[in-house]
């Protein structure tokens, strides 16, 4: 609390002159009785009482001309959030199990899930692609419907092939409109392009047409690998066999995209490393918060004001009125 007209305190030292004025002026003469003076006479006068009313009252009109005033402060945040699309392949290949005996999918999911809730006042929206894209959910401020979007996504779902190209060009359209200080594309196959209708090296060039930042991410092991096949057995139970598959990746290609869109390429061959990419990309992609922190002042002179007025005349209706009356 301050008060806004400090000086005006300063009639408070008036208060205590004004009393040794008034008790000098009022002192009684003294006079010496022979005779012991009845208890009842010398019953202490209601006249102290009132002038204590009195002075409270003065004192409260004093500190309502001074103004008091109630502080707080009020704390304006801005926030410029990043607008984020990931991309993710869902093609055959990413059934694969050469990350820790996991499939590539399955590690791919759990530590997008695990960006996603480190981020926030973020617009995050989530792009699958094999033979086709398909937009799992838009960039968005809901969570909780993104990660049910990253969790639902399947393999099988979409016709097979890798259509990088037409994948990075659907999450490029997402982002084009976006007014955020900062858009990003984080890009995650596990092959080369083979099928679509966008060459990946002109989605490239079109997200950087826009100022768009893609992050591309190569995952699994190159050449010869084992594929799980699953079939459901003659009792209902799941057999697994396994097919070996030649693996290839176009490293130079993800390169290119990152490099031509200020964006960084990684390549990852296990869980951990993956997890670390995810975890370089969230500390790069930082949202930037401004806090403006003002004091206010909110006048509340009323309450001292009506609680003096009221006091004063309590003051005189005794005065005047009841005390008056005490013989």
């Amino acid at each position: 609390m301050r008060f806004s007209f400090w000086p005006a305190l300063l009639l408070l030292l008036l208060i205590p002159i004004f009393h040794k004025w008034w008790v000098n002026r009022n002192r009684p003469a003294r006079v010496v009785f022979s005779l012991p003076v009845p208890s009842s006479a010398s019953a202490r006068s209601p006249l102290a009482m009132l002038l204590i009313l009195k002075y409270i009252g003065w004192a409260l009109m004093v500190v309502a001309l001074a103004r008091p005033q109630a502080s707080y402060k009020q704390t304006e945040r801005t926030v410029s959030g990043v607008d984020i699309m990931m991309v993710m392949d869902v093609s055959a290949s990413m059934n694969i199990e050469d990350l820790a005996e996991r499939a590539r999918i399955d590690i791919a999911k759990e530590t997008m899930e695990n960006f996603i809730k480190g981020r926030q006042n973020d617009r995050i929206g989530f792009v699958v692609f094999s033979g086709e894209p398909l937009t799992m959910a838009p960039p968005t401020l809901d969570y909780g419907i993104l990660l049910k979007a990253v969790r639902d996504s399947k393999i099988g779902v979409l016709k097979d092939g890798t259509a990088i190209g037409d994948g990075l060009s659907m999450a490029v359209n997402r982002l084009r409109n976006s007014t955020a200080k900062s858009r990003v594309v984080i890009l995650l196959t596990d092959g080369d392009n083979n099928v679509g209708q966008v060459d990946p090296a002109t989605a490239g060039e079109l997200a950087a047409g826009y100022a768009i930042k893609v992050y591309t991410i190569a995952i699994g092991r190159e050449g010869r690998v084992k594929m799980p096949i699953r079939r459901q057995g003659i009792f209902g139970n799941t057999v697994t066999s396994y097919q070996w598959f030649d693996n290839a990746l176009n490293p130079e290609l993800l390169q290119h995209i990152a490099k031509s869109t200020g964006g960084n390429f990684y390549r990852v061959s296990d869980a951990s490393t993956l997890e670390a990419v995810f975890k370089e990309i969230d500390q790069l992609e930082k949202t930037e918060i401004k806090s403006t922190e003002k004091t206010k002042y909110d006048d509340i002179y009323q309450k001292p004001l009506k609680l003096g007025l009221l006091i004063l005349v309590i003051e005189q209706l005794l005065a005047n009125g009841w005390w008056r009356l005490i013989p």
